[in-house]
């Protein structure tokens, strides 16, 4: 069992570390006091990625973080997507904890160099680092440097089971993205996107983009992109300039998309049924770790506890703490191998 730790502030972390050379994964609240600097006055190696909030048990923290105690024998690597696809690396025969810069646009072509370099049965969960600013800035760190626009991958002798949860229901498409271009899609059916978007979501919900900020109403009403396996792969759109939707991952020209929405009631329970499903999978289980993607909470509101108590309640040891994070954006590799990028869902890894 990886030793964990809900630290309120920097202050507790050195004074819980004092005199620790132990290796460390931190895991960040965005309103916590985190100061990058003061990692220098400590000993050992800290790894770690800013999140909107941190999971510890049934609650969530966007003043607190998370230390994680990694054995001696995790390797890690803090790289930028340019550097790893162009590094001659295979990563093959241990599952991976994967964080990246959740508001680049270099995601999709890093997830693709990473596929290429890993054993295609190696599992794959993590989730993207990010402030609910949605203004890209450097959040993943080591001790020695924060960056951007790139990756932070930890590998050990972990063996996860993985499973994922949306339960967002079709409500408009298909449609076609007639332009897109990385992060941002500019035309569906040949019209402009927000045009169509905003015809379905403001009839929908009876509501006017105009009497608010976009992601105020946008979030209740994410795209679902059609993959290969048939099932939707989730995007937010998180702002809009003109006719163009602005969305955290990208999306692929010719894409078949649809408008979605949720109900809180069949969101809070597929995330109980993704802990089980996990669970279920593990012979052997000494961690439980959720990436949930922040914009759930946004939705699902007072509604967002249940559902951490619904994973919980599902833990079989009452000694385990439920640890994790609210991302902006999930990943993890279910749909027969191949490494997804998600938005609005709900990923559980049990190892």
């Amino acid at each position: 069992m990886l030793e964990n730790h809900l630290i309120p502030s920097m202050d507790d972390f050195f004074h819980m570390f004092q005199n620790s050379s132990k290796k460390i994964l931190l895991l960040v609240g965005e309103e916590s006091d985190f100061d990058h600097k003061r990692l220098a006055q400590y000993s050992g190696e800290v790894y770690g990625a800013i999140f909107p909030q941190v999971i510890y048990g049934k609650e969530h923290f966007p003043h607190a973080m998370v230390a994680i105690e990694l054995k001696e024998s995790a390797n890690v690597m803090l790289t930028d997507f340019e550097s790893f696809r162009g590094c001659d690396m295979t990563l093959d025969g241990s599952d991976m904890l994967v964080f990246v810069d959740g508001l680049s646009s270099g995601i999709t072509g890093f997830l693709e160099a990473l596929y290429e370099s890993t054993g295609k049965k190696d599992n794959i969960l993590g989730g993207g680092a990010g402030k609910l600013t949605f203004k890209q800035e450097p959040v993943l760190f080591s001790k020695q440097e924060m960056i951007q626009d790139g990756a932070l991958i930890l590998t050990d002798s972990w063996h996860f089971s993985v499973a994922v949860s949306n339960c967002w229901e079709k409500i408009s498409g298909p449609h076609i993205v007639t332009e897109a271009e990385k992060r941002e899609l500019h035309a569906l059916d040949f019209r402009d996107a927000f045009d169509v978007y905003r015809e379905v979501v403001e009839k929908e919900s009876g509501k006017g983009f105009s009497d608010r900020e976009f992601f105020q109403l946008s979030k209740y009403y994410p795209l679902g992109i059609s993959n290969i396996s048939g099932k939707l792969v989730i995007r937010d759109p998180v702002s809009r300039k003109d006719g163009t939707l602005h969305l955290v991952g990208d999306i692929d020209k010719s894409s078949i998309i649809y408008i979605l929405k949720g109900e809180n009631e069949a969101l809070v329970k597929a995330a109980g049924d993704a802990a089980e499903k996990a669970l279920s999978k593990q012979n052997t289980l000494d961690n439980i770790l959720v990436i949930d993607c922040i914009s759930r909470t946004l939705v699902l509101e007072n509604d967002f506890e249940k559902e951490l108590a619904f994973i919980v309640e599902r833990i079989p040891d009452d000694d385990m703490t439920l640890i994790g994070v609210l991302s902006v954006g999930e990943i993890a590799n279910v749909n027969e191998g191949y490494i997804d990028f998600y938005n609005k869902t709900c990923v559980i890894g049990a190892f």
